[in-house]
Protein backbone atom coordinates (compact mmCIF):
# COMPACT_ATOMS: atom_id res chain seq x y z
CA UNK A 1 0.00 0.00 0.00
CA UNK A 2 1.21 3.71 -0.79
CA UNK A 3 0.54 6.11 2.12
CA UNK A 4 0.52 9.48 1.81
CA UNK A 5 0.72 12.24 5.10
CA UNK A 6 -1.30 15.53 4.16
CA UNK A 7 -1.39 18.85 6.03
CA UNK A 8 -4.96 19.14 7.20
CA UNK A 9 -6.19 15.99 5.69
CA UNK A 10 -5.13 13.40 7.22
CA UNK A 11 -3.71 9.87 5.84
CA UNK A 12 -4.43 8.07 2.53
CA UNK A 13 -4.18 5.37 1.36
CA UNK A 14 -3.95 3.44 -1.94
CA UNK A 15 -2.92 0.41 -3.90
CA UNK A 16 0.69 0.41 -5.40
CA UNK A 17 -1.13 1.62 -8.68
CA UNK A 18 -2.15 4.78 -6.94
CA UNK A 19 -4.97 4.92 -8.74
CA UNK A 20 -7.97 4.40 -5.75
CA UNK A 21 -7.57 6.61 -2.78
CA UNK A 22 -9.17 6.36 0.58
CA UNK A 23 -8.69 7.63 4.31
CA UNK A 24 -7.03 5.88 6.68
CA UNK A 25 -9.77 5.45 9.59
CA UNK A 26 -8.75 5.85 12.79
CA UNK A 27 -6.66 8.88 12.65
CA UNK A 28 -8.03 12.55 12.69
CA UNK A 29 -9.47 13.36 8.86
CA UNK A 30 -7.99 16.93 9.08
CA UNK A 31 -4.63 15.85 10.69
CA UNK A 32 -1.35 17.42 9.99
CA UNK A 33 1.06 14.82 9.18
CA UNK A 34 4.56 15.99 8.57
CA UNK A 35 6.31 12.79 8.55
CA UNK A 36 6.05 8.63 8.27
CA UNK A 37 7.91 6.05 9.51
CA UNK A 38 8.20 1.95 9.06
CA UNK A 39 9.13 -0.41 11.04
CA UNK A 40 10.86 -3.83 10.09
CA UNK A 41 7.80 -5.38 11.77
CA UNK A 42 5.41 -3.54 9.93
CA UNK A 43 4.62 -1.28 11.91
CA UNK A 44 3.31 2.11 10.58
CA UNK A 45 4.63 5.69 12.42
CA UNK A 46 2.52 8.78 12.08
CA UNK A 47 4.35 12.04 12.97
CA UNK A 48 1.44 14.83 13.74
CA UNK A 49 1.17 17.77 15.86
CA UNK A 50 1.56 16.85 19.49
CA UNK A 51 1.22 12.94 18.73
CA UNK A 52 2.88 10.11 16.80
CA UNK A 53 0.58 7.79 15.69
CA UNK A 54 1.36 3.81 15.71
CA UNK A 55 -0.62 1.50 13.76
CA UNK A 56 -0.46 -2.41 14.88
CA UNK A 57 -2.34 -4.09 12.34
CA UNK A 58 -5.70 -2.69 12.19
CA UNK A 59 -5.34 -0.44 15.19
CA UNK A 60 -4.09 2.47 15.71
CA UNK A 61 -2.64 4.24 19.16
CA UNK A 62 -1.73 7.85 19.94
CA UNK A 63 1.70 8.47 21.57
CA UNK A 64 1.31 11.47 23.24
CA UNK A 65 4.39 13.89 23.14
CA UNK A 66 5.13 15.69 26.26
CA UNK A 67 4.79 19.16 24.56
CA UNK A 68 1.80 19.40 22.57
CA UNK A 69 2.83 21.64 20.22
CA UNK A 70 5.47 20.01 18.98
CA UNK A 71 5.31 19.24 15.57
CA UNK A 72 6.91 15.75 14.64
CA UNK A 73 8.69 16.50 11.18
CA UNK A 74 11.54 13.38 11.37
CA UNK A 75 10.65 9.90 12.84
CA UNK A 76 13.51 7.14 12.97
CA UNK A 77 12.42 3.25 13.42
CA UNK A 78 15.59 0.93 14.52
CA UNK A 79 16.65 -1.03 12.01
CA UNK A 80 16.54 -4.38 13.88
CA UNK A 81 12.50 -3.72 15.49
CA UNK A 82 10.44 -1.12 16.85
CA UNK A 83 11.69 -0.83 20.75
CA UNK A 84 13.38 2.17 19.62
CA UNK A 85 11.56 4.70 18.13
CA UNK A 86 12.80 8.39 17.42
CA UNK A 87 10.83 11.54 16.76
CA UNK A 88 12.61 14.83 15.44
CA UNK A 89 10.59 17.91 16.36
CA UNK A 90 10.15 21.51 15.66
CA UNK A 91 10.69 23.34 18.01
CA UNK A 92 13.93 21.88 17.67
CA UNK A 93 14.02 19.08 20.03
CA UNK A 94 14.57 14.67 19.46
CA UNK A 95 12.80 12.29 21.64
CA UNK A 96 13.50 8.75 21.94
CA UNK A 97 10.36 6.56 22.60
CA UNK A 98 10.24 4.70 26.17
CA UNK A 99 8.27 2.73 27.93
CA UNK A 100 6.37 1.73 24.80
CA UNK A 101 5.20 5.41 23.80
CA UNK A 102 3.60 6.41 27.30
CA UNK A 103 6.91 8.57 27.76
CA UNK A 104 9.36 10.14 25.79
CA UNK A 105 12.83 11.25 26.85
CA UNK A 106 14.79 13.97 25.38
CA UNK A 107 18.10 12.99 23.45
CA UNK A 108 19.46 16.36 24.29
CA UNK A 109 20.51 17.59 20.52
CA UNK A 110 20.98 21.10 20.18
CA UNK A 111 22.54 23.73 17.89
CA UNK A 112 26.43 24.12 19.09
CA UNK A 113 27.17 27.52 20.97
CA UNK A 114 27.90 30.61 18.46
CA UNK A 115 25.50 28.80 16.10
CA UNK A 116 22.96 31.63 14.51
CA UNK A 117 19.69 31.03 15.74
CA UNK A 118 17.51 30.02 12.72
CA UNK A 119 13.70 30.75 12.58
CA UNK A 120 12.54 27.63 14.22
CA UNK A 121 14.67 25.12 13.63
CA UNK A 122 13.21 21.35 13.14
CA UNK A 123 15.01 18.35 12.77
CA UNK A 124 13.94 17.25 9.58
CA UNK A 125 15.54 13.68 8.74
CA UNK A 126 16.62 10.85 11.06
CA UNK A 127 19.20 8.14 9.36
CA UNK A 128 19.85 4.47 11.09
CA UNK A 129 22.58 2.43 9.64
CA UNK A 130 21.12 -0.88 9.14
CA UNK A 131 24.67 -2.81 9.16
CA UNK A 132 25.76 -0.95 12.13
CA UNK A 133 22.70 -0.35 13.87
CA UNK A 134 24.54 1.85 16.89
CA UNK A 135 25.24 4.53 14.31
CA UNK A 136 22.45 7.22 13.65
CA UNK A 137 22.68 10.62 12.54
CA UNK A 138 20.20 13.58 12.67
CA UNK A 139 19.33 16.60 9.75
CA UNK A 140 18.67 19.89 11.31
CA UNK A 141 16.96 22.18 9.14
CA UNK A 142 18.61 24.83 9.68
CA UNK A 143 21.58 23.32 11.54
CA UNK A 144 23.67 20.70 9.58
CA UNK A 145 24.46 17.08 9.98
CA UNK A 146 24.50 15.49 13.51
CA UNK A 147 25.76 12.12 14.53
CA UNK A 148 25.24 10.23 18.15
CA UNK A 149 28.01 9.42 20.04
CA UNK A 150 27.40 7.59 23.60
CA UNK A 151 24.17 5.59 22.30
CA UNK A 152 22.63 9.07 21.05
CA UNK A 153 23.27 10.91 24.23
CA UNK A 154 25.47 13.45 22.74
CA UNK A 155 25.58 14.61 19.00
CA UNK A 156 28.32 15.93 17.61
CA UNK A 157 27.94 18.21 14.08
CA UNK A 158 29.69 16.94 11.00
CA UNK A 159 29.37 19.89 8.97
CA UNK A 160 33.01 20.77 7.33
CA UNK A 161 32.55 21.63 3.77
CA UNK A 162 28.64 21.16 3.21
CA UNK A 163 27.25 23.57 0.94
CA UNK A 164 24.09 24.60 3.11
CA UNK A 165 23.35 23.82 6.76
CA UNK A 166 19.61 23.73 5.90
CA UNK A 167 19.40 19.95 5.76
CA UNK A 168 16.24 18.13 4.35
CA UNK A 169 17.08 14.51 4.36
CA UNK A 170 19.46 11.98 4.92
CA UNK A 171 20.33 8.71 3.25
CA UNK A 172 23.14 5.53 3.29
CA UNK A 173 24.71 4.75 0.22
CA UNK A 174 25.87 0.68 -0.27
CA UNK A 175 29.25 1.92 0.04
CA UNK A 176 29.05 3.38 3.28
CA UNK A 177 28.62 7.05 2.09
CA UNK A 178 26.07 9.19 3.53
CA UNK A 179 24.19 11.43 1.83
CA UNK A 180 22.44 15.02 2.20
CA UNK A 181 19.68 16.79 0.37
CA UNK A 182 20.24 20.62 0.71
CA UNK A 183 18.81 23.60 -0.90
CA UNK A 184 22.51 23.79 -2.94
CA UNK A 185 22.61 19.97 -4.12
CA UNK A 186 23.75 16.61 -2.62
CA UNK A 187 26.76 16.85 -0.45
CA UNK A 188 28.64 12.94 0.10
CA UNK A 189 30.36 12.16 3.43
CA UNK A 190 33.12 9.83 3.52
CA UNK A 191 34.50 10.27 6.85
CA UNK A 192 36.05 13.40 7.06
CA UNK A 193 34.32 16.57 4.94
CA UNK A 194 31.73 16.50 2.64
CA UNK A 195 31.66 16.79 -1.23
CA UNK A 196 29.50 18.08 -3.56
CA UNK A 197 27.94 15.89 -5.93
CA UNK A 198 26.95 16.14 -9.54
CA UNK A 199 23.53 16.98 -11.12
CA UNK A 200 22.40 17.01 -14.61
CA UNK A 201 19.19 18.64 -13.59
CA UNK A 202 19.76 22.65 -13.65
CA UNK A 203 17.30 23.15 -10.41
CA UNK A 204 19.60 22.77 -7.05
CA UNK A 205 16.67 22.36 -4.56
CA UNK A 206 17.13 18.64 -2.87
CA UNK A 207 14.51 17.82 -0.75
CA UNK A 208 14.14 14.13 -0.62
CA UNK A 209 16.45 10.74 -0.81
CA UNK A 210 15.72 6.86 -1.16
CA UNK A 211 17.69 4.38 -1.16
CA UNK A 212 16.50 1.23 -4.25
CA UNK A 213 15.66 -1.59 -1.62
CA UNK A 214 17.46 -4.14 -3.92
CA UNK A 215 20.11 -2.31 -5.19
CA UNK A 216 21.42 0.26 -2.51
CA UNK A 217 24.00 2.03 -4.57
CA UNK A 218 20.84 3.28 -6.72
CA UNK A 219 18.81 6.16 -4.95
CA UNK A 220 16.36 8.62 -6.25
CA UNK A 221 16.10 12.30 -5.01
CA UNK A 222 13.09 14.38 -5.12
CA UNK A 223 13.61 18.22 -5.99
CA UNK A 224 12.23 21.65 -7.45
CA UNK A 225 13.37 24.67 -8.12
CA UNK A 226 12.72 26.12 -4.29
CA UNK A 227 10.17 26.04 -1.73
CA UNK A 228 6.95 25.68 -2.46
CA UNK A 229 8.38 25.90 -6.11
CA UNK A 230 7.02 26.12 -9.56
CA UNK A 231 8.40 22.65 -10.96
CA UNK A 232 9.48 19.85 -9.65
CA UNK A 233 11.38 16.00 -10.65
CA UNK A 234 12.89 12.71 -9.38
CA UNK A 235 16.59 12.05 -10.18
CA UNK A 236 18.47 8.65 -10.44
CA UNK A 237 21.88 8.05 -9.08
CA UNK A 238 24.10 4.59 -9.55
CA UNK A 239 27.13 5.08 -7.98
CA UNK A 240 25.82 5.73 -4.83
CA UNK A 241 24.91 9.40 -5.13
CA UNK A 242 28.56 10.62 -6.89
CA UNK A 243 26.42 11.86 -9.92
CA UNK A 244 22.24 12.21 -10.71
CA UNK A 245 20.52 11.28 -14.11
CA UNK A 246 17.37 12.22 -15.16
CA UNK A 247 14.34 9.61 -15.14
CA UNK A 248 11.38 9.63 -17.06
CA UNK A 249 9.52 11.78 -14.61
CA UNK A 250 7.04 13.98 -16.37
CA UNK A 251 7.36 16.96 -13.94
CA UNK A 252 5.39 18.16 -10.98
CA UNK A 253 4.34 21.56 -10.79
CA UNK A 254 5.92 22.16 -7.52
CA UNK A 255 9.22 20.59 -5.42
CA UNK A 256 8.68 17.06 -5.19
CA UNK A 257 9.07 16.89 -1.34
CA UNK A 258 8.68 13.34 -0.02
CA UNK A 259 10.16 9.81 -1.98
CA UNK A 260 9.49 6.41 -1.26
CA UNK A 261 10.31 2.62 -2.10
CA UNK A 262 9.05 -0.59 -1.05
CA UNK A 263 11.05 -3.67 0.15
CA UNK A 264 8.63 -5.79 -1.33
CA UNK A 265 8.10 -4.58 -4.80
CA UNK A 266 11.69 -3.04 -5.58
CA UNK A 267 10.75 -1.26 -8.48
CA UNK A 268 8.21 0.88 -6.71
CA UNK A 269 8.82 4.38 -6.49
CA UNK A 270 6.92 6.55 -5.03
CA UNK A 271 6.86 10.35 -5.31
CA UNK A 272 5.11 13.47 -4.33
CA UNK A 273 5.14 17.30 -4.63
CA UNK A 274 4.28 19.64 -2.40
CA UNK A 275 1.42 20.87 -3.62
CA UNK A 276 0.01 17.99 -3.76
CA UNK A 277 0.58 15.58 -6.78
CA UNK A 278 1.37 12.19 -6.80
CA UNK A 279 3.18 10.10 -8.89
CA UNK A 280 4.21 6.51 -9.37
CA UNK A 281 6.77 4.12 -11.01
CA UNK A 282 6.30 0.27 -11.28
CA UNK A 283 10.00 0.08 -13.32
CA UNK A 284 12.55 1.68 -11.11
CA UNK A 285 11.69 5.32 -12.37
CA UNK A 286 11.82 4.61 -16.17
CA UNK A 287 8.60 5.47 -16.35
CA UNK A 288 5.76 6.98 -14.20
CA UNK A 289 2.05 7.43 -13.89
CA UNK A 290 0.53 10.72 -12.15
CA UNK A 291 -2.16 9.30 -9.60
CA UNK A 292 -6.06 10.95 -10.56
CA UNK A 293 -6.60 12.23 -6.92
CA UNK A 294 -4.26 15.60 -5.74
CA UNK A 295 -4.49 16.73 -2.64
CA UNK A 296 -3.76 20.00 -1.04
CA UNK A 297 -0.15 19.95 0.50
CA UNK A 298 2.00 16.48 0.56
CA UNK A 299 4.51 15.96 3.29
CA UNK A 300 5.12 12.78 3.59
CA UNK A 301 5.36 9.18 1.68
CA UNK A 302 5.58 5.89 2.56
CA UNK A 303 4.91 2.10 1.66
CA UNK A 304 3.79 -0.38 3.97
CA UNK A 305 1.52 -3.33 3.98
Amino acid sequence: MIYVGTVGEGLWRSDASGEAWAPEPGLRPDARIYSLAVSLDDRLYVGARGVVYRRDGPTWTALALPDPGFEVWALGVHPLGSSVVLAGCRPLALLEMEDDGTRWGSLGLSLPPGTPEPHRPRVTAILFDRGHPEKVWAGVEVGGVFEARGRGRTWVPINEGLPSLDIHALALAADGALLAATPRGVAVYEGERWAPAVSDSPDRYFRALAVKPDEPGTLYAGLGDGPPGTRGTVLISTDSGRYWARTGFPGAGSSVWSVATDPREPGLVVAAAIKGEVFVSRDGSRSWARAPRTFAEIRAVACAP
